[in-house]
């Protein structure tokens, strides 16, 4: 490839990122001028994120603009939140994983308008197949906990903190049915 056609892409990558963000604000700011005409009356938005974790690491996405979130989203309509984790961690980091578990929720309620108040269901997976990809999301890697504690994005800190707990829970009933780790 040329160095032109190097520089084309990286631009056009740049530009196409930065319509997707336009995008998702303005979506979050329509409906958040519904939600003010609805006197307040719009659910939170439901959407999944998927913790998987592989010998001692994280899969996370890195997001354009900073920060590791987990692969996840919104959910759409029709789709369950088992189906919303298994295509949104194919889209985002071209693995298939198989959920193995439901560790809770986290909510975020938002006071800004380029954002929504979600309800976010969180999934424990493993990875069956695949190979890491980029998406327009960010760049899908895998991180240890200290770089994850570093660098995760503020608003998916609820989301790992119920983890931790969920891990702890999951210690403890082992321990109690005669399986140590």
């Amino acid at each position: 490839m040329s160095k032109t056609t190097k520089r084309l892409v990286e631009r056009s990558s740049v530009v196409i990122n930065l319509l997707y963000r336009l995008l998702k604000r303005s979506v979050s700011i329509f409906f958040n001028i519904l939600n003010f005409l609805l006197a307040g009356n719009l659910p939170p938005f439901g959407c999944v994120a998927v913790i998987v974790q592989d010998q001692g690491r994280y899969l996370v996405v890195e997001r354009p603009e900073g920060g590791l979130v987990f692969p996840g989203g919104f959910m759409r309509w029709k789709e369950n939140p088992v189906q919303t984790a298994l295509r949104e961690c194919m889209e985002e980091t071209g693995l298939e994983l198989k959920v193995d578990d439901l560790i809770g929720y986290s909510s975020n309620v938002s006071n800004r308008i380029t954002r929504m108040s979600t309800l976010t269901i969180i999934f424990y997976a493993e990875v069956v197949s695949g190979e890491l990809k980029t998406s327009i999301e960010g760049r899908a890697t895998w991180c240890d906990e200290a770089e994850l504690l570093e660098k995760i994005h503020p608003l998916q800190r609820g989301v790992f903190d119920r983890y931790l707990l969920y891990r702890e829970q999951s210690r403890h009933l082992k321990r109690f049915q005669g399986n140590s780790e």
